[in-house]
């Protein structure tokens, strides 16, 4: 018995050892496993929040559609102008982690943490599918668009789908992204992660705040000293949620404007005009040809030694030259509207002259066409830059066609031209096509910055200007070869060619502001027009004449009866009566504006308040001017800012409108702001509409 009970005791001794051991592994474990798992929230706090995360791909997916963009179309100052285009998304993705902080702060509930997510998701989608628009198009996913993608879907998929179509590989890998996106997201929003009040929202709060004021600095100081920046003003349009929103809420497309029409705006058929009581037979073709950038000081009729326009020249000689013109508005648009409506432009950046008209504004070409005329307008350029199909359509042309028309980027040169001479086949396969007098109208593109010539045609000067001027003489070589297809199709006796510049360029100072101070070399610029039999060769115009001269010239020397036209503009082949006062505004913010009468111009700049006369005749390069001040100051401010409100067009501003005009573009409007965009060959949109 001692010795059983010894070994019991033995026994549970050893049990008793081997639980303790047991209970305290147990606990060991526990206290391993406890540390791992305030480790892994220690480091899971330390992390982004999911929405957070959603939020940066956004801007990344943002930045990269951009830098697409960039890449594409190669600024000289690439570093500038990318930062100068990404500033608006940091101000924007700042400004919602601003808001998603402070939500944090006042309610750290799981209703916060979904809210913040579907913030984060409608951010991301709208990232994802402005990236793609920008990519495919390289203009912003406008408001109007967006609009349209949730309300009525089925007249925006067609466009969408043939961007798909043409930009697989960008589509297929914003796609990818969509789709991790939406996974995570689901996943989160089911389960959404606890939300801790912490101080860390506060400093995060904080970071946040200054990534918002540095993108308003650098948006305002963009404002200041970048005004009129060729490219990320004209190619990428600001694009941005940012701007997007801005125009939104600033209500820009709830804007009532008057519907009654301004003194000197009409519709089709609304002006007094007679035509010649001659069978439309017997009525001569005409050929306008606008010359982008091309100053009168350039060219060989400023000067008989300058061989850079010789054909230009040439032309002259066979006809008549208008010595001294001017434009009201040194932009190719606003030129567009002062050649063919012979009224001032509108001075607004915007481009509410494209938003489709119920009737097509009184111009040359409805004139015409009212007269029996077949009309078409041709340009290198794009055509979904300030939406140039809602324009022409509006200008009442037959037929327009653009660069992306032919479908063949490698005709493209720049971000907005293309080699001019690849026009002129098509151009003139239009003209051929059917019977009876013409209206063609075209415009050159290689003279606008970044002043690159075909590669065919010379070697690429490194200077600047030299680059300029080698643009010219492109220019002038287009000329020729066009002539050359008048005389060749034996259309050269019967076709006014009326050849002029849409505006000049300045290299005074940086090419940014080449436009934005209105020298004689910016708002002066060629004119000539010949007409074998009808107009006397070799005649000089020397009184003072302006764009708007155009369609009021050519009129009279068809044989239209103008007298009653009320137009801006006049006859330039007879001498006026009395001296006139010619209008000119730089067009963007802040820019200059005056008026030149004789050899008198004076120029008024509203943001420093100050009045400037130069006397041209002793002074033409503008080095010595006068300071005006007092009443007199008062008086031509109010002169050009009446004249600037004058210009202004009545519009039924709609807050979202839509048309597909011409064979491939279809055409959005908000407020007084127009966009087109191209619809390929073979796309369901042109089956649908029956092209």
């Amino acid at each position: 018995m001692l010795f059983g009970g010894g070994s019991s005791e033995i026994v549970g001794r050893a049990y008793f050892c081997s639980w303790k051991g047991k209970t305290l592994v147990r606990k060991d474990n526990r206290l391993k496993k406890d540390a791992k798992t305030q480790s892994r929230r220690t480091y899971r706090s330390l992390l982004p929040r999911v929405e957070f995360l959603i939020l940066f791909a956004a801007l990344l997916c943002t930045i990269w559609g951009k830098l697409v963009i960039v890449r594409s179309h190669k600024p000289d100052d690439v570093a500038m102008q990318t930062t100068m285009v990404i500033v608006p998304d940091l101000l924007f993705f700042g400004t919602v982690a601003l808001f998603v902080r402070c939500l944090y702060i006042i309610k750290p509930c799981s209703f916060s943490a979904r809210f913040a997510l579907v913030i984060a998701a409608w951010a991301a989608l709208w990232s994802v599918l402005n990236t793609g628009w920008l990519i495919s198009s390289d203009v912003q996913l406008q408001p109007g668009i967006l609009t349209l993608l949730l309300s009525d879907f089925k007249d925006i998929w067609p466009l969408a789908r043939s961007h798909v179509l043409h930009g697989l590989k960008h589509i297929v890998l914003l796609g990818v992204i969509v789709l991790v996106a939406l996974g995570i997201l689901l996943r989160c929003f089911l389960r959404p992660a606890k939300v801790v009040a912490s101080r860390r929202h506060h400093t995060k709060w904080a970071l946040s705040l200054l990534v918002s004021i540095f993108g308003v600095l650098g948006i305002g100081y963009y404002d200041r000293v970048n005004i009129g920046s060729s490219f990320a003003g004209e190619v990428l349009g600001f694009s941005s949620h940012w701007y997007a929103l801005a125009y939104i809420f600033t209500g820009q497309h709830k804007a009532s404007y008057p519907l009654e029409h301004s003194s000197n705006i009409y519709h089709r058929g609304e002006r007094r005009i007679t035509p010649p009581n001659v069978p439309s037979h017997e009525l001569p073709n005409v050929l306008v040809i606008l010359l982008e950038g091309t100053s009168h000081v350039v060219t060989s009729l400023s000067d008989a030694e300058n061989q850079t326009t010789p054909c230009l020249a040439g032309i002259a000689g066979d006809g008549v030259e208008f010595r001294t013109t001017r434009v009201p508005v040194p932009y190719t648009s606003k030129a567009y509207w002062a050649t063919l409506t012979a009224t001032s432009p509108v001075i607004m950046t915007d481009e509410v002259e494209a938003i489709p008209a119920e009737q097509p504004y009184e111009s040359l070409a409805t004139i015409l066409g009212g007269a029996g005329y077949r009309t078409a307008f041709f340009e290198m350029s794009k055509g979904n830059f300030e939406c140039a199909p809602g324009f022409f359509s509006n200008m009442g042309f037959d037929f327009a066609w653009f660069r992306e028309n032919l479908e063949d980027p490698s005709a493209y040169i720049g971000y907005l031209g293309g080699d001019d001479c690849r026009m002129i086949e098509p151009a003139f396969k239009w003209v051929k096509e059917a019977e009876g007098p013409f209206f063609l109208m075209m415009i050159t593109s290689v003279a606008h910055d970044p002043f690159e010539v075909p590669s065919w045609f010379a070697e690429p000067k490194q200077d600047p200007y030299e680059k300029y001027l080698q643009t010219v003489r492109y220019t002038d070589y287009f000329i020729e070869k066009v002539c050359g297809e008048l005389a060749a199709n034996g259309l050269e006796d019967n076709t006014i060619v009326c050849i002029l510049g849409d505006h000049g360029t300045s290299f005074r100072t940086n090419q940014a502001r080449g436009r934005w101070i209105p020298y004689e070399e910016v708002i002066r610029i060629p004119w000539v027009l010949r007409w074998p039999g009808h107009v006397q060769p070799g005649k000089v115009i020397d009184w003072p004449c302006s764009q708007m001269d155009v369609t009021p010239t050519i009129l009279k020397l068809i044989g239209f009866d103008i007298s009653k036209a009320d137009f801006d503009g006049r006859d330039a082949m007879a001498k006026p009566e009395s001296a006139r006062r010619f209008y000119f505004s730089s067009l963007l913010l802040n820019s200059p504006l005056g008026f030149v009468e004789d050899s008198r111009k004076v120029v008024y700049w509203p943001y420093i308040e100050k009045v400037f006369e130069y006397d041209l005749q002793t002074d033409p390069n503008e080095e010595n001017a006068m300071r005006i001040s007092g009443d007199k100051l008062q008086e031509i401010k109010n002169s050009v800012q009446t004249w600037k409100e004058r210009s202004q067009i009545a519009v039924d501003a709609k807050k979202h409108t839509k048309r597909f005009l011409f064979s491939h573009w279809q055409v959005f409007s908000s407020g007084r702001s127009a966009w087109a965009y191209y619809v390929p060959a073979g796309s369901p949109k042109l089956k649908s509409e029956g092209q």
